[in-house]
């Protein structure tokens, strides 16, 4: 037992004469829909709305059609009995046939843990009369609104491992990777069981699944910027390199929150529509990274060498020179590292400011005194000559 396929692609030619009705995805399957009922489906394409509650249960010679971007997932008291998600059309038997399977796997689009979902947690026993079956959407779920109400820290190996704060507004997209998954651990069980609405669609009435995921998106954001930067890029390229940025964003996402092995979701494309510093970050960058890179060359050791010539100048200020000559031992430590960046001898300005400090940093060299000139002797006194008698 199982699906035996009738034709690949859309419903044409001969099939469309054959089949009088089959199932499908029904209208109200907008773009926020992760799931829904199938539909039974007129030949004309117009849906047979007779009003029986039972209108998706399956049985021996159903017929389905498997749009592009949907995958079909029959479920008997919450046990999945069958998984379509190649696009084509399909006839369901309850004979043994060797060509009849209960799953297909696609082309290759779907997570690793697809084959392994299906083997954890496909039907037990032998499906009866009472599958009902579902299609889940496959495409991009996109518009999902995101915004930051504080200021989110992270740090910014850009700016040499600076920790700064950003807020951040605008769009993500999410897209199914592992059906079964979803259905297991994201989709409400009154849904499944046929007991409650006939679709899925993330939102108001979603049970709170949208604000749960939209926490998790925030919570990985931090993450996810430091991880952008560390390959030498700044935030400031975000917008020009989405894709990139929602690799960061997915693979933050499944370390918080396990989005991929728990509910069979990705995240796909991140669009911010602001991303802005915080004032303190903003201060910090224009004050020290700028004009320190204006002075280096270089954003490696931009706020090293700007706080460098802070110093120099407060030390100057100073009435002796006790403050010169520990920033000359700073300067000399410094252009040891600095230099690896940029050679001191590239930029005069440093230069010059290097060398005033160092060489306010040496001791004064006392004058050698002028040796003393030699004593006079004192010249004897004459005798005094006896006067005449």
């Amino acid at each position: 037992m199982g699906f035996i396929k009738a034709f690949t692609g859309a419903l044409s030619g001969s099939f469309a004469n054959q089949w009088l009705e089959y199932m499908a995805p029904p209208a109200s399957m907008t773009d926020h829909v992760l799931l829904a009922r199938a539909t039974p489906v007129k030949s004309n394409g117009s849906e047979n709305n007779d009003g029986e509650e039972n209108a998706n249960v399956i049985s021996n010679g159903s017929k389905f059609l498997v749009p592009e971007g949907t995958c079909l997932i029959t479920v008997e008291n919450g046990g999945i009995t069958g998984v379509i998600s190649e696009p084509g059309g399909y006839t369901y038997t309850t004979e043994n046939v060797p060509e009849a399977k209960s799953m297909f796997s696609g082309d290759g689009f779907f997570a690793s843990t697809f084959g392994q979902s299906w083997n954890q947690f496909k039907f037990g026993g032998q499906p009866g009369n009472q599958q009902v079956a579902f299609y889940v959407n496959l495409k991009d779920i996109k518009g999902l609104h995101y915004g930051t109400q504080n200021p989110i820290r992270y740090r910014d190996a850009y700016y040499a491992g600076a920790m700064l704060a950003v807020t951040s507004n605008g769009t993500y997209t999410v897209k199914v990777v592992d059906p079964i998954l979803l259905i297991k651990n994201l989709i409400p069980v009154d849904i499944i069981s046929g007991q409650g609405r006939s679709y899925f669609e993330l939102g108001e009435s979603d049970g709170g699944v949208e604000e749960g995921l939209f926490a998790d998106f925030i919570g990985s954001l931090s993450v996810a910027l430091s991880n952008f930067t560390k390959g030498g890029k700044s935030i400031d390229e975000i917008q020009g390199g989405q894709t990139d940025f929602a690799k960061n964003v997915n693979e933050a996402v499944e370390e918080k929150a396990q989005w991929g092995t728990k509910y069979g979701l990705a995240v796909v494309d991140v669009s911010p529509m602001g991303l802005d510093w915080d004032e303190t970050s903003s201060k910090l960058i224009t004050e020290k990274f700028n004009t320190g890179f204006l002075m280096q060359g270089g954003v490696g050791a931009a706020y090293a060498q700007t706080q460098i010539a802070e110093g120099v100048n407060a030390a100057g200020n100073n009435a002796g020179t006790g403050g010169l000559m520990g920033m000359g031992m700073g300067v000399g430590m410094m252009g040891g590292t600095a230099g690896m960046t940029q050679p001191v001898g590239d930029n005069p300005v440093v230069a010059q400011q290097q060398a005033q400090a160092a060489a306010a940093a040496q001791p004064a060299t006392p004058a050698p005194e002028a040796p003393a000139a030699p004593e006079t002797p004192a010249t004897p006194e004459t005798p005094a000559t006896p006067a005449a008698e």
